[in-house]
Formats: C-alpha cells, structure tokens, sequence
C-alpha cells in the first residue's frame, strides 16, 4: 500500500478514537468534471460510500465544497432526522450526527473530512476543532 495511503487511513482512525465516532471519511473534489467523490473511509459498514458522485452544493460533502463552512449535524441540529435523510453518506452508513469540514488546499476547497456517530451525541467545540486540525494534516499529506 501506498505511504501516503496508509497515513491517511492512520488519521482516520485517529479521528474516530478522539472523536468517538463511528465512521470517518475523506471526499476529493474532481476538478475536471466538477464531482465530490469519497475516496477514503474508516468504520464503514458497507462499500455504497465509494459509488457515491456528489455535485458541488448537493449532500453534506456539496454544501461544505460549495459554501467552504464547517457542517454540524448533532443533538443541537433543529430537525436534524429529517435533514440527515438528504445526504447519500448519512444513509449508507447509518449515521445519526456528523461533523464535516473542508479541506483546504492551494487557496480552495479541495476535499471534505467528516466523522459521524451511529448514536445521537453532541459534538463539542473541542472536538471540531480536532477535525479541523486532522483536516489540515490530510491538506499537507496530500500536497
């Protein structure tokens, strides 16, 4: 396996200890055609994530793409049962709440790194900003 590759799935599962989640996951954005793919994961339960093509401002992975923000979907999320069934990642994974942040890379949004609980949790500010953190590791990683 490729030394980058094994870095990479080394932080993912760092994420889901510290983080105590489930799954966590990375999507690169395709430049030449415009799509998000999910290309790394950890804690899956299945292999649908790696068929899943996303559109810049669709799911959970487009809208932290498109808008550049961090996304927070948990206890605190109004409606949040009803939101989580718009995002294809949610639904192949069973997952209940999610933290997903950019990747930055060269100036713009590259990828997204999310982690998400099977269960209802809170995430707290301290553990977001620990994803932020990994997903500024992966950004060098991948440079």
């Amino acid at each position: 396996m490729e030394a980058i590759q094994v870095e990479i799935e080394k932080k993912l599962r760092d994420l889901c200890t510290n983080t105590s989640s489930d799954f966590s996951a990375i999507a690169y954005v395709d430049q030449g055609n415009q799509t998000i793919r999910w290309e790394h994961a950890h804690g899956f339960t299945n292999n649908r994530f790696k068929n899943m093509v996303i559109r810049p401002g669709k799911g959970l992975s487009g809208s932290v793409v498109r808008f550049g923000t961090t996304m927070i979907l948990d206890t605190d999320t109004p409606d949040r049962q009803r939101t989580r069934l718009q995002y294809p990642i949610m639904l192949a994974e069973n997952l209940v709440s999610a933290v997903a942040v950019p990747i930055h890379m060269n100036g713009k949004v590259s990828g997204v790194l999310l982690i998400g609980s099977r269960t209802e949790v809170k995430y707290t500010p301290e553990q977001v900003d620990f994803v932020k953190k990994m997903a500024d590791e992966i950004a060098e990683i991948k440079k």
